[in-house]
């Protein structure tokens, strides 16, 4: 009779460690953000597109890419992208990228207007978000 008493506070016991964790579980993906661009910015074709990226996950960043593209996308579009992978986990990543955005030539003109950067990240436990910028692009006043 001892030995089940024993076994039973045992039982207890485990119970209760296994159920204490100081960390909440892991149910979403990176906290992704755009610190340097407002809402709907507007470059012109020939800029140089800045962009700093503040991505945050309790579990570790372990990858993220972006994209550039129309949001009416069409033949004539510009798009860009790029897909970062490391060799480590990062709780927070700050990251700097730049893309070199068209001028016009004679044989391209790219589609003017609202663009968006998809910016989609992926943490230790795979858990993926998705971000999204909205800017618009247009050719300088000649």
């Amino acid at each position: 009779m001892r030995f089940f008493k024993l076994l039973g506070l045992l039982s207890l016991m485990a119970t209760m460690f296994a159920g204490c964790n100081d960390e909440d579980p892991d149910t979403a993906g990176p906290a992704i953000e755009i610190t340097n661009i407002p809402d709907n910015k507007e470059y012109k074709f020939g800029d140089n597109l800045i962009m700093r990226f503040k991505i945050t996950d309790q579990t570790g960043v372990y990858e993220y890419k972006y994209e550039i593209y129309a949001k009416d996308f069409t033949p004539q579009s510009f798009t860009a992208e790029d897909h970062i992978i490391f060799d480590n986990y990062f709780k927070e990543l700050n990251e700097v990228k730049s893309v070199q955005l068209p001028e016009k030539t004679v044989e391209a003109k790219y589609q003017e207007g609202e663009y968006l950067i998809k910016v989609q990240a992926s943490d230790a436990n795979q858990r993926i978000s998705t971000y999204y910028k909205p800017i618009k692009i247009t050719y300088p006043v000649e």
